[in-house]
Formats: structure tokens, sequence, C-alpha cells
């Protein structure tokens, strides 16, 4: 009876014994990081070309500049070459003239005035180059290019230059005076330009300054 009895205490021990629990966990997915707040399009920018060295930008004068070019008395002027003509008044010119050339080319001599030296030799002649289409040049090309000129008594500097392609040219002459320079600027076609230059020399030489 013994045996039995410890048989059955040992079934009747396994038998009660809890059932194992099975731990369940909850594996929570990181979360998926967010997303970029959504922006238009950008829509791409043409690329701007960078200003050529070659174009000068033209030359601006402050107000009180002009105030003081328009109190210059307006030169005591030649008699017109043949074929000048007088062209549309502008406030900032004391001349304006139309001047033609072979197969019907025209240019244009525009004298302007202005207190001090307006940006200085350099400045200006590279603003002209810059109107046709030329790169500037040094200071020292510059001075080696000036031709000596008169208007009236006075001493002054002529520069001539063409376009690269030979269609325009500026033929321009700078006198200071009192404290001032004057300007006198022909410019447009080449064949106009170069037909009038002789004229354009001797009437200066006969002009003369306030």
């Amino acid at each position: 009876m013994r045996p039995l009895f410890l048989l059955s205490a040992s079934l009747l021990a396994f038998g009660c014994k809890p059932a194992p629990q099975v731990a369940r966990y909850e594996v929570k997915a990181e979360a998926a990081p967010a997303a970029a707040p959504a922006t238009a399009p950008v829509s791409p920018v043409a690329a701007q070309p960078a200003p050529s060295p070659a174009v000068a930008t033209p030359m601006v004068a402050p107000a009180s500049m002009k105030a003081e070019a328009a109190s210059f008395d307006a030169p005591k002027w030649a008699k017109l070459p043949a074929g000048w003509s007088v062209g549309p008044e502008n406030s900032m010119r004391k001349a304006t003239w139309i001047v033609t050339g072979p197969n019907g080319s025209k240019a244009e001599i525009a004298v302007t005035v202005f207190p001090g030296s307006v940006g200085g030799l350099t400045a200006n002649v590279n603003r002209w180059r810059g109107q046709i289409g030329l790169p500037p040049a040094s200071s020292d090309e510059i001075v080696a290019s000036a031709l000596a000129v008169k208007v009236g008594s006075l001493d002054s500097q002529r520069f001539v230059m063409t376009s690269a392609d030979g269609k325009k040219s500026v033929d321009a002459v700078m006198t200071s005076k009192d404290g001032a320079t004057w300007f006198f600027k022909m410019n447009g076609e080449t064949a106009a330009v170069e037909a009038n230059a002789p004229a354009f020399v001797a009437f200066l030489s006969a002009s003369q300054l306030p």
C-alpha cells in the first residue's frame, strides 16, 4: 500500500502544479521619422550673365553737377562745315550736330561740359570704348593713344577708336578750362566718323570756349 500511496501523492503533486504562464510582451515599432513639410518646387532661376567689362556704365551726373553745367555759356562756334545739321535740343548739351558720310552713313556730335575732371581721363575714355564694345584699356595705353589737338587756343586731347567689327567709331576731344572739362564727341557709323574727322578737328580749332 505504501508504494501506491506515494505514487498517488506524486501524481497529485504534479497534476496540481499550476500551468506555466507565458509572458507576452508588446514591442512597439519605432516611430517613422516625421516627413519634412512639403515645399513648393523652386523654379530654376535663369543664370544672369555677368556684366561684360566691355560695356561701360553710362555716366550719370548728379543734379548739382547738371545745374552747374547749365550755368556755362555756349562756345562761340565757327561756321558749320558742309553736311552738318543742328540736332535735337538736349538740356545736358551745349550743342548737337548730325553729320553724314558715304552711303548714307551718319554720326552725331555732342558737346557737354562739367565741373571738375568728371572721373578722370581713364574712366572717360574707357566709357567711350565700352559704348562701342571695346574692352577697357590701361591708363598707360590711353595716354599713349592720345592725339594733340586744339580747341580754340587751348591744348586738348583727342581719342579715336573703332569697334572690333569696324562698324562703329568714336572720335572724342577733351579740353580742360577754368576747372571744368569740355567733351566733344563724334559717335556713329565708322564711314561717317572718318569722313568728318578733318572737318571736326578744324571746326574745334576755329571755335572759342567761353
